[in-house]
């Protein structure tokens, strides 16, 4: 392994510990539902988003009066892009992002990268979720690209490294019913 992969993975275990205790307490009193690590098409950035199904259902609401959530898509979209996560903005992940952009050709490393984070998400302890009243088995871990067409398939390959692979069957099935008309 690399230095700048053991690096990065030194600060991506240290920062996730440090944010997911640091969300699942803003979120105490709700039911988290997916957990996202957001990146760019570069693979130089690195946020955590997190979502509940209290915070999905105010946000859907919100977006109703405003009138743009009006079909299963809609919602759909506001369950899965982690753009409209409500929890997580407050995110440690900064230094990591300079690490990942001083290194030439972050995106070489994705693969390792993406590994790193599914590792260290599988060896979390049950005991920190069920410390916030959360249980790791119930939520949906998955990577995505915030600015690339190709952000489903990055979801689609995470998705079953890091989730419970009911949760992960579920996930991968989200727009099934959906024309590729619909879904762009």
């Amino acid at each position: 392994m690399t230095d700048f992969l053991k690096q990065f993975e030194e600060h991506f275990r240290a920062s996730f510990l440090e944010d997911l205790k640091g969300t699942l307490e803003k979120a105490r009193d709700e039911r988290v539902y997916a957990c996202a690590f957001g990146t760019d098409s570069d693979f130089i950035t690195l946020f955590l988003a997190v979502n509940t199904e209290e915070s999905l259902a105010r946000h859907i609401a919100a977006m109703k009066k405003k009138d743009l959530c009006s079909s299963e898509e809609d919602e759909i979209y506001y369950r899965w892009g982690i753009s409209e996560y409500q929890y997580g903005d407050e995110s440690h992940f900064n230094h990591i992002s300079k690490l990942l952009y001083a290194v030439e050709n972050a995106y070489d490393y994705k693969d390792q990268l993406v590994a790193i984070i599914a590792r260290v998400v599988q060896e979390t302890d049950e005991a920190i979720f069920t410390q916030y009243g959360q249980s790791k088995e119930n939520i949906v871990f998955f990577v995505s690209m915030t600015d690339d067409e190709m952000a489903e398939e990055l979801e689609n390959e995470t998705v079953v490294l890091m989730t419970k692979p009911e949760l992960a069957a579920d996930f991968l099935k989200r727009y099934d019913h959906f024309t590729d008309d619909e879904r762009e």
